[in-house]
């Protein structure tokens, strides 16, 4: 085995837990959107019905890969809220399609405009890679996706 090549590996697998770290850490914190304070999971959903009206609980856990429970909770929270607006499908009597009230459209677009923002400091931050750099990352990123999914296979098995 090539010694530098593995320590090299190492050194992208911590970064790469660090940036999960980050990622868990931010996403279990409240976030103040112009006044209105959310956990990720709320801004997520409220984001997703703003972008899709209509959803149904089901297409959300679907996109969100969370359990139909999960949603269903999330939705109940943000419908208590005044948020979301839940309407009975009228070709099928056992969906519900889901919509942003007024509050909760300023809420999303409150949230879109934070999430722009984030998304245009973390493109310049990368300002000094090339695009063949961005290529090599996403296809070790996505190489990296395949692993993991056969250590969560694996584990989901024992």
């Amino acid at each position: 085995m090539d010694k530098e090549r593995y320590s090299k590996f190492e050194k992208l697998i911590e970064a790469f837990d660090e940036g999960c770290s980050l990622t868990i850490e931010y996403d279990s914190l409240l976030h103040d959107y112009n006044g209105v304070v959310l956990f990720q999971a709320e801004s997520q959903v409220i984001h997703i019905i703003g972008d899709r009206e209509g959803i149904t609980a089901a297409e959300i856990a679907h996109i969100l890969k969370k359990t139909p429970s999960a949603c269903s909770q999330l939705i109940r929270r943000l419908r208590e809220k005044g948020w979301v607006d839940q309407r009975r499908n009228r070709e099928n009597n056992r969906e519900y399609n889901l919509y942003l009230t007024e509050e909760g459209t300023e809420i999303y677009k409150k949230h879109d405009a934070f999430e722009k923002a984030c998304y245009l400091r973390t493109f310049h931050g990368l300002d000094g890679f090339s695009m063949r750099d961005l290529d090599t990352y996403i296809a070790i990123q996505e190489q990296l996706n395949r692993t993991f999914m056969l250590d969560v296979k694996e584990s989901r098995e024992v």
